[in-house]
């Protein structure tokens, strides 16, 4: 794919989706994105599970709304994608064999990117995920290489430093955040891996099958690599948050004239991180 300009418009969706309704969330952000005066963007990012809801209370209840890669959802994201122009990223159930991930998909009209499974599930997701096998992907668009995490990887420090190696100078982040300290986390992130990080998280609360409720924190937002918040959504409402951002910005990685984060990492000493 051909390189569009520099200063890319990124959407990031923060939706509130109703538990076990997908075809009603997927109109809401239908109506949220298209009911712009201007839909056009170069990347569009939703959160993680965005139709579907997130606490399952049976693997029953998880097998009746995940879909396989081709699926509904793939229909609509390939739909927003023609209307808007955006690659497109999203989380959703995905259905492999008899299991299901915590999947997601990045889509562009009418090719899909990547598909990737969640590597690290958090918690009660234990119960009704299964843990993905592949490595987190780094694929080509028209503004250059970009990553593709969910949620809870951004804890573990190698993952979003693997997709720096590789070459992403983006990283979408599709989230269902209820940990408080993810936003300020993300921050750390970037700026340690030189990289712009796009965080979609939801709003709202979820109180199912007689466990603790969860309450997503929102706050969806574009890092730079350098650490600026360049864009942050509120932590209790639904949002369209936008931001122009230029991706070549992220190929250096100097902090300083004479140090270089990638020049001088020092993998024969540590050996510990892969054992």
């Amino acid at each position: 794919m051909q390189k569009t300009p520099r200063n890319i418009k990124i959407t990031v969706v923060q939706n509130s989706p109703e538990f076990g309704r997908p075809e009603k969330n997927r109109a809401e952000v239908a109506r949220m994105l298209l009911g712009q005066a201007d839909p056009s963007a170069d990347l569009i990012v939703l959160p993680e599970l965005f139709a579907t809801g997130y606490q399952f209370d049976s693997r029953a209840e998880l097998r009746d709304l995940a879909e396989p890669e081709d699926g509904p959802t793939f229909g609509f994201l390939s739909e927003i994608s023609g209307a808007t122009g955006a690659v497109v990223v999203a989380g959703l159930p995905i259905r492999r064999g008899a299991d299901f991930s915590n999947g997601a998909l990045a889509i562009f009209k009418n090719s899909l990117l990547a598909s990737y499974d969640k590597i690290h599930l958090f918690d009660e997701e234990r119960d009704f995920f299964v843990e993905g096998t592949r490595p987190l992907p780094v694929f080509e668009t028209p503004f250059g290489p970009m990553g593709l995490m969910i949620c809870f990887d951004w804890l573990f420090p190698e993952a979003l430093r693997s997709l720096a190696l590789s070459g992403a100078l983006v990283v979408a982040h599709p989230s269902n955040w209820v940990l408080p300290f993810g936003p300020q986390g993300m921050i750390l992130r970037s700026v340690e891996n030189r990289v712009f990080t796009v965080t979609a998280n939801r709003v709202g609360r979820e109180e199912r099958g007689g466990r603790p409720p969860l309450t997503f924190i929102g706050q969806s937002q574009v890092i730079g690599p350098r650490g600026d918040v360049i864009a942050r959504g509120p932590a209790d409402e639904p949002v369209l948050l936008q931001a122009r951002i230029d991706p070549e910005e992220a190929r250096s990685k100097k902090v300083a004239s004479r140090s270089d984060f990638f020049e001088q990492r020092r993998p024969g000493l540590y050996s510990s991180l892969t054992s």
